[in-house]
């Protein structure tokens, strides 16, 4: 069958193609991402489609079909797939598969309409067969609640650079025309995979370990933490403890490093020299050293909203 047979095809609200006047709310605005289930904000606007139906991407990124679950408006740059009846959940997500494999097929030059969509060929409902139950995953993979104790978050903060706490140096590699594919992977500026763009044959001596990578492009200060053997394009910073640290306490500092990323944009990069000026506040013992043991008291309770709260 075709994907017209099944479903309405329409692009997106028009309205929400420029959101510059938006405000903030709570209705879910799906645009063109490719992450986060195409999610763009949280706005102050009047919800339009119910769930569940398809959006896909018709400029950006093309082809990254996702099921939307939730009420929400959907911008212009997107298609919409509203099921001409109900259809099973797993259907659905067999279909968003279908179109993820036939993304190929569109580009700049031959941009993803309802047309061109609509004759994609896909099985009839009735034939559908599957093993999945989407209940039944969304039961197993939904986090549990865990028991929090009690922290008093009254504690002293003191404000580190990081040139204090991590010797600052930029990756290895500009181009990757000389590697051979192998086992050690290769961290880029990207915010997917935690930055990982391939495996490589990378020699030892250009190696890191329990480092912290931070974009000097792409999104500005996009920060990740590597427990692993790694190497690194030249565009990112890696940050190597100057004394050894707990993985809390790397995983804690990666988290503040992030929330920062709001300061640096396309034409506000944060490279090296920069990056070794930032500054950021650290729970201090009372020799005056960063107090690792209260850091992974909070991060082994994974209540992180109560220190920023104190």
């Amino acid at each position: 069958m075709k994907l017209s047979e099944l479903f309405d095809i329409d692009y997106g609200q028009r309205e929400y193609h420029n959101k510059e006047d938006l405000d903030n709310g709570k209705t879910l605005l799906i645009s063109s991402q490719a992450e986060d289930n195409g999610c763009y904000g949280f706005f102050s606007v009047k919800t339009k489609f119910q769930p569940p139906f398809i959006s896909v991407p018709s400029t950006g990124s093309i082809g990254e079909a996702f099921v939307q679950l939730y009420n929400c408006c959907v911008d212009d740059n997107c298609l919409t797939l509203i099921p001409k009846q109900k259809y099973p959940m797993e259907f659905l997500f067999y279909i968003s598969s279908i179109i993820r494999h036939n993304k190929w097929r569109f580009m700049y030059g031959r941009q993803l309409t309802p047309e061109r969509i609509g004759r994609v060929e896909v099985l009839n409902p009735s034939e559908f067969k599957t093993k999945l139950n989407f209940l039944k995953m969304v039961a197993e993979l939904k986090p549990k609640k865990q028991q929090i104790e009690d922290i008093d978050y009254k504690h002293k903060k003191e404000e580190f650079e990081i040139k204090d706490l991590f010797s600052v140096n930029s990756g290895e590699y500009h181009s990757i025309n000389k590697l051979r594919k192998g086992e050690i992977p290769l961290i880029s500026c990207s915010d997917v995979n935690n930055g990982i763009a391939g495996f490589y044959d990378i020699p030892e001596e250009n190696t890191h370990k329990d480092c912290i990578t931070i974009a000097y492009d792409g999104k500005p200060l996009t920060t990740k933490y590597h427990n692993y053997k790694f190497s690194a394009y030249d565009n990112v910073g890696v940050l190597t403890p100057l004394k050894e640290m707990k993985k809390t306490t790397l995983l804690f500092i990666t988290l503040l490093l992030n929330i920062e990323r709001w300061r640096y944009g396309y034409g506000r990069k944060c490279y090296k020299q920069k990056l070794e000026r930032l500054k950021i506040k650290l729970p201090i013992n009372n020799k005056k050293e960063v107090d690792e043991d209260f850091i992974a008291e909070i991060m082994d309770n994974r209540d992180i909203f109560n220190y920023f709260k104190s």
